[in-house]
């Protein structure tokens, strides 16, 4: 079973990294694919560069569901169509959320973002999400 955590300040490397890959496929099919092959494929390489960052965006994150406070995991066809928002919380900082569906409850609510962590990252202090 995956275990989450809320997403912290800390996060930016795996933000960095992903959003590398993203500007690298985009500029690739600017500066090689379009004058090569033309409008119709860059558009192509531009939508699949942006499937797979929500790919791997999709992978390593969860959502909260805020009526049962249940975590859940959304297919990345979910996560490429539905719009994303910020919040702010009461001591000033921002959160992530989505309005989403919960599987577990069935109630259509804002689904705040959290991060996956595997076993050796989630031992030590801090709140697990069940």
């Amino acid at each position: 079973m995956a275990r989450f955590v809320e997403r912290n300040r800390y996060d930016w490397f795996s933000t960095i990294w992903k959003l590398a890959i993203f500007v690298g496929m985009i500029l690739f099919s600017l500066f090689v694919i379009y004058p090569w092959r033309g409008l119709l494929p860059t558009i192509l390489l531009v939508i699949a560069s942006i499937w797979t960052y929500l790919a791997l965006v999709s992978r390593q994150s969860g959502y909260v569901c805020g009526n049962c406070g249940k975590v859940f995991q959304v297919p990345t066809a979910t996560n490429f169509f539905s719009t994303s928002s910020v919040g702010k919380n009461p001591d000033g900082t921002y959160y992530s959320y989505k309005n989403l569906t919960c599987p577990h409850c069935r109630q259509r609510s804002k689904a705040r973002l959290v991060k996956r962590v595997g076993p050796q990252t989630a031992r030590g202090s801090g709140r697990m999400l069940k």
